[in-house]
């Protein structure tokens, strides 16, 4: 579909809709519709159900009119009825199938039936009636449009927002004229105001896409960076569970140093469990995987083989003679030993 045809189904889609508004807008105003009746005298002319004042007529041919007229007038829907004695009526018969397409087909017969042309003619037509041999009857009455476009204009001139000329033929009222240009006018304000609303409601879907997108662009940007990170992460925990890269090699070393160092609190729990009762510390020394103890105890000779049975330290030896304390029951002690690793083994 061609962009000048999507134009135009729109354009026509707007015009619906203004004219649908506008005949709602018209159907709510129907109650402040008035008519307008011409006297038996020509150009004299009456209010019906409004009277100004007893059943006083007027004229629309520029004299002067009652000044309550203008306001019974004013916004309103006028149905001007004009006397038959305006109008040449002409009869007209149609093949019955020819029903459905009366307006063409007497548009087309206004300058045979009449001394007027389409153009020039206020005309309408009455209801068909049946004939014989499947032949329908109707009356066409017309009048120059010039003359009834006056007396619609007057009105307008008055206040009335749109008049509908009306006659009279065979018993029954006949449409000649529609000037509707105030309902015309209303749906062309009505259309403004949807292409108004329908523009402006463009202009803000546009600026709320722009700004998703930028918005959008901005997350885009920060997920991508977190994604990023998240990524870095997962690759020094790799590196790590695998053992390379710098945290690797710090885990590493962390686990050598646990391997080959005991921890103090783990080396004084396993004295506390090879010693015998009796026996004291009074100085402990740890360093480079070696403990050095210094102390009194009453059964000095036996920690050796204490604290060998206790596979917690190898190597145990005195480094000095054992001798009496003095002032306690006991013998002084000083001895080296190693610790045994790795410490979990030896539990």
């Amino acid at each position: 579909m061609s962009l000048q045809r999507i134009l135009d189904a729109f354009s026509a889609f707007i015009d619906l809709v203004a004219e649908t508004l506008a005949a709602a807008l018209a159907s709510l105003k129907r109650g402040q519709k008035v008519r307008v009746e011409e006297a038996d005298e020509a150009g004299a002319f009456h209010l019906v159900g409004a009277p100004l004042g007893p059943n006083a007529p007027f004229r629309l041919d520029g004299a002067a009119v009652p000044a309550t007229l203008g306001s019974a007038l004013k916004g309103r829907d006028v149905e001007l009825v004009l006397s038959p004695a305006r109008f040449l009526v002409q009869p007209l018969e149609l093949p019955r199938a020819a029903g459905d397409f009366l307006a063409g087909i007497v548009r087309a017969q206004i300058d045979r039936l009449t001394p007027w042309s389409a153009q020039a003619a206020a005309y309408g037509w009455t209801e068909p009636v049946e004939g014989e041999g499947e032949r329908i009857g109707l009356k066409v009455v017309a009048t120059p449009r010039a003359h009834v476009a006056l007396l619609a204009d007057a009105l307008k001139g008055l206040g009335a927002r749109a008049v509908v000329v009306m006659t009279q033929a065979d018993g029954a009222r006949v449409r000649v004229l529609d000037d509707s240009s105030g309902r015309n006018g209303q749906g062309a304000r009505i259309r403004q105001v949807l292409l108004a609303v329908l523009g402006a409601a463009a202009v803000a879907a546009t600026l709320a896409v722009s700004v998703g997108n930028y918005f959008a662009a901005d997350l885009d940007a920060e997920l991508e960076s977190l994604d990023g990170r998240i990524a870095t992460q997962r690759r020094i925990l790799l590196a790590a569970r695998d053992g390379t890269g710098a945290q690797g090699a710090a885990l590493r070393t962390l686990e050598r140093l646990k391997r080959d160092e005991a921890s103090t609190v783990l080396v004084l729990d396993a004295l506390s469990d090879a010693l015998p009762d009796g026996t004291y510390l009074t100085q402990l020394e740890i360093d480079d995987g070696k403990v050095g103890l210094t102390g009194i105890s009453r059964e000095a000779s036996a920690l050796i083989a204490l604290l060998e049975r206790s596979r917690r330290f190898s190597q145990a030896t005195f480094s000095a003679p054992t001798t009496r304390a003095e002032g306690a029951d006991g013998e002084r002690f000083q001895i080296d030993a190693r610790i045994a690793l790795p410490w979990e083994a030896a539990r």
